[in-house]
């Protein structure tokens, strides 16, 4: 394919614009910022990105702004904001930090010398990622404040996916054709996720998989046109934004995040700011399988090249003291698996998956694991048994949502 994502008119070129705004405001675009100046009453910017090429892809903001500036290594950090909010400075700053890391470790170098943050009115609510510049939404950020502290944090989330999109999107850019939008959406939703389960742990995660598992089931419902798979979406945000994250999130969880994170660094690396051509989730499918034990290649085909279903369910769970004071759950679980086509018409399908399990103490939606394993589930009932340490009072199939159950709440059982 010869003509990328962002649109036909260019491949990557080189970026300098000077930009004027009224003498009180700042005005901020993609580059570095080389020089401002005052003249016949207005106020002057001069960016340039110097010798980094980027995507013909960029944006243009005004504001009467105060800067909050910080660094990470050698990357200068800036965020442009309403003096009056200050409440999420601290988390957008924290989370570009842990990302800049992750993303560095694990996919290669950061390509520029800053990265900003930008805030803009709440007449629309979203943010954007264009080269080292985030326009920013104080309808998602800014003025948001976590009402408990269990609560998914937004802006973080927010932070991690819109940086990591310079490496999704602005490093790798595919094709405009099928595919292209996971290749950019799905990757950044991913790493955004990876890197608030690095800050928050296991129970933010369960928190957010089963956001993102509601939010694909919501948006396949209400499909009217044809849903398709993964590797194929175009403009099916629901596919590629919450079906991406668990697809990505899944295939680690089960083969290891090093063996994901190398298979797409492998991918990332031959496509770096490269194109014409520009690449397809053909080649990412290569990666991904590379890394891929033979007993979990399925899981490509069922999160990515074909529509897949679990209809899961914790049938019972019953607890009984052993000899040495310790205690034996034995849970039943009931494991279905569909493929369906675009217009949702089902077809059962056999199962041989490897499946979490696990046994827990605390009330439902505060349960913290006693024990937590991946069986092979090759049958529509099995019965299992574990020995805990500690009384527990719930058990699950799936606890963490990380498969596309349709009716994730009867994966778990209360323990009698």
């Amino acid at each position: 394919m010869n003509t990328d994502l962002f649109g036909p008119d260019s491949d990557f070129v080189t970026y300098h614009s000077v930009v004027s705004t009224s003498p009180n405001q700042i005005a901020i675009s993609p580059g570095d910022l080389k020089r401002e100046w005052q003249q016949n009453g207005r106020r002057f910017f001069e960016y340039s990105m110097g010798s980094t090429r980027i995507q013909d892809f960029f944006s243009y903001i005004s504001g009467d702004y105060a800067i909050r500036r910080d660094n990470w290594n050698n990357v200068k950090l800036e965020i442009y904001y309403l003096p009056s909010h200050t409440f999420e400075l601290d988390k957008m700053i924290g989370s570009a930090k842990l990302g800049l890391d992750y993303y560095t470790k694990n996919y290669g170098p950061y390509q520029f010398d800053q990265f900003r943050v930008i805030e803009f009115p709440r007449y629309r609510g979203f943010a954007q990622s264009f080269p080292n510049t985030v326009p920013y939404s104080e309808g998602i950020g800014f003025i948001g404040r976590l009402e408990h502290p269990d609560d998914i944090d937004f802006t973080w989330f927010v932070t991690a996916h819109e940086l990591a999109h310079q490496w999704w999107g602005h490093q790798l850019i595919g094709g405009l054709e099928k595919g292209s939008n996971m290749m950019s959406e799905s990757l950044a939703e991913y790493s955004a996720l990876r890197v608030m389960e690095h800050k928050y742990g296991d129970d933010q995660m369960r928190r957010f998989l089963k956001h993102e598992l509601d939010g694909y089931l919501r948006g396949r419902a209400g499909e009217v046109r044809h849903e398709p798979p993964l590797v194929l979406v175009q403009n099916e945000p629901y596919v590629w934004y919450q079906k991406g994250s668990l697809a990505f999130y899944a295939l680690s969880d089960a083969i290891g995040e090093d063996k994901l994170n190398a298979a797409l660094k492998e991918f990332l690396d031959k496509w770096k700011m490269n194109g014409p051509p520009y690449p397809d989730t053909r080649g990412l499918m290569e990666s991904l399988r590379k890394q891929t034990p033979p007993d979990l290649q399925y899981m490509i085909t069922d999160m990515f090249e074909t529509i897949t279903l679990y209809d899961n369910k914790a049938a019972s769970a019953k607890v009984q003291p052993t000899a040495d004071h310790r205690y034996k759950v034995t849970l039943v679980v009931d494991a279905r698996k569909m493929r369906a086509n675009g217009e949702g018409v089902e077809t059962a399908i056999p199962i041989h998956d490897l499946i979490e399990v696990g046994v827990f103490k605390g009330k439902k939606d505060k349960e913290q694991p006693l024990h937590t394993e991946k069986v092979w589930i090759t049958q529509p009932r099995t019965t299992l048994e574990f020995i805990v340490n500690e009384p527990p009072t719930r058990a699950a199939i799936d606890p963490y949502s990380k498969l596309i159950d349709r009716n994730p709440e009867d994966n778990w059982a209360d323990v009698e």
